[in-house]
């Protein structure tokens, strides 16, 4: 099958939305398939290599400042070229809002093909009301129109699921969750003198951050360090760290730039604890990484992770400050076996539920359903 996937953006400083489409477009070439991804090149945030077998093509952009819109130099032709050209089976679009979403879906309109459109938690409650009169003029201008014509969705969660049927939309919904790289066995003994709480994720005000140091500096658990990892957004970082020294925390919470590969690996063999305690999340990849390397877990309720909770792999609560600050407590006062304990369980869970072989053949036998179904 010929598979195009495409992203406003191919640089890891989109987080999730990029890990989870260069995971998918990598695992779907391993079984046999063409794959092609499109997206923006920005002068600022120069394109990402491609994984291997997979061809991406660039089509020239850049951002307009104030409304963090997308203006494509003739960005129509270029994609409506780039479609034609490679005649896929079936588009497979992840995000909302930017013109370039609008453009991709004007061309699988016009050429007769199948799109399926991930949200990417955009449709979830607390991600429409922020920012939300861009949205509307985006929902005036193209967007409602967009997704009512799109022919299926994917949902990572149920939870995402149901921000879609709110919207309204009645088309086909496939819920498969993301996958994820597992590592090799490793006990999880931190190489500081203290142990690690790590956030992996974009600093961004949708990940509840401000809450999360509030918690940590209120309980200040012996013997251990919150660090805070990732690219900054909308300025955050500065916020988070004036924060973090009007709380008197500074010695206890480190606020850092985004790692990558070999990097972000060791930073989660050295964790012991991680946190995914978003406002709104489609999925969380950060919880399956942190499973997934043996880490266990605490999350806010607004996140589909009940499983936590079900399994024993770690911590699922409200996401206000006194919820938060009682989960941290309780986890820190865990000797390291015990949070290994945990660990040993999460590791199993992911490797059931978020290896890429299965979750790729899922998607394969999606997307051939759709196409057959849209030639009927």
């Amino acid at each position: 099958m010929k598979i195009l996937l495409s992203l406003a953006s191919w640089n890891p400083s989109q987080g999730g939305p990029f890990f989870f489409v260069r995971s998918l477009s990598r695992s779907l070439s391993f079984l046999g398939h063409e794959i092609h991804l499109v997206a923006v090149n920005y002068p600022n945030m120069p394109a990402h290599v491609s994984p291997e077998g997979v061809s991406l093509h660039l089509v020239e952009g850049k951002i307009i400042p104030g409304i963090r819109q997308i203006f494509l130099y003739k960005g129509r032709k270029q994609i409506d070229n780039l479609i034609k050209q490679i005649r896929p089976d079936v588009i497979h679009d992840n995000g909302l809002w930017l013109t370039f979403n609008h453009e991709i879906a004007l061309s699988a309109k016009y050429n007769k093909i199948p799109r399926v459109i991930s949200p990417m938690g955009m449709l979830n409650p607390w991600a429409l009301r922020y920012n939300n009169w861009k949205k509307q003029i985006a929902l005036r201008l193209f967007q409602k129109k967009d997704l009512r014509h799109s022919n299926a969705f994917h949902a990572a969660s149920d939870l995402e699921a149901d921000s879609i049927r709110a919207f309204g939309l009645k088309q086909p919904i496939s819920i498969i969750p993301h996958d994820v790289h597992i590592t090799p066995d490793q006990a999880h003994f931190c190489s500081e003198n203290y142990r690690i709480a790590l956030f992996l994720g974009r600093l961004h005000p949708v990940k509840n951050l401000m809450s999360l140091i509030h918690a940590w500096a209120m309980v200040k658990p012996k013997g251990w360090k919150l660090r805070l990892v990732g690219p900054d957004e909308v300025n955050h970082r500065k916020a988070l760290e004036r924060l973090t020294a009007k709380l008197g925390a500074s010695d206890c919470i480190e606020i850092s730039g985004p790692v990558y590969g070999s990097e972000k690996v060791a930073l989660l063999a050295d964790a012991q604890l991680s946190f995914l305690v978003s406002k709104s999340e489609n999925f969380g990849i950060s919880a399956a990484e942190s499973l997934a390397a043996g880490v266990p877990v605490i999350a806010s309720r607004s996140v589909p992770w009940s499983c936590l909770k079900e399994e024993r792999m770690g911590w699922w609560v409200e996401g206000e400050v006194e919820a938060l600050a009682a989960a941290i407590a309780e986890a820190t006062s865990l000797s390291e076996s015990e949070l290994q304990a945990m660990g040993i369980i999460g590791r199993a869970y992911a490797k059931k539920h978020f290896c890429w072989e299965a979750i790729s053949i899922r998607f394969a036998e999606f997307y051939d359903q759709l196409v057959k179904s849209c030639k009927k």
